[in-house]
């Protein structure tokens, strides 16, 4: 499935030992494609659909007005793809950043690799991000790699 300017990903620092309350918040949002607690910068990763840009604005006011959250960066998807699979079919899995030397060449490549559940070009801070899936953390490893080595 691919698809065009109707997604955004947000990703919210929340206050310490509050990413879990956060995340669970999204489970039954209406646009909520999917929330993933993540280490790092942010704390929670979560991903909207609509059909209208003013729905996600209506989304991210609602996050920023949450006592628990910080911080958000949201980041527009102008171009998706989503194979059949879901984030939760392997037992290992990561979101994965890129930087582009020219936008949208990841974007390209993603179709090729079955373990590319679903891809984004979200251009700001990083051009694309991924959800790679594994058998285990080796294998994951060994996709990251691949990626890397493919430019």
């Amino acid at each position: 499935m691919n698809w065009k300017n109707r997604s955004a990903y947000a990703f919210i620092k929340t206050r310490q030992g509050t990413a879990e309350q956060v995340w669970q918040r999204f489970h039954n949002w209406k646009n909520m494609i999917g929330a993933w607690v993540v280490t790092g910068e942010y704390d929670v990763i979560a991903w909207f659909d609509a059909k209208d840009w003013d729905t996600i604005h209506d989304c991210i006011a609602t996050i920023k007005q949450w006592d628990e959250v910080e911080d958000t960066k949201t980041h527009m998807v102008h171009n998706g793809y989503k194979t059949g699979n879901w984030w939760w079919d392997k037992p290992t899995g990561a979101w994965v950043m890129f930087k582009e030397d020219r936008l949208d060449e990841t974007s390209q490549h993603v179709p090729q690799w079955d373990w590319i559940t679903s891809g984004a070009s979200i251009p700001g801070d990083w051009d694309y991000m991924a959800w790679i899936e594994a058998d285990n953390w080796d294998e994951l490893w060994h996709h990251l790699m691949e990626t890397k080595h493919s430019n």
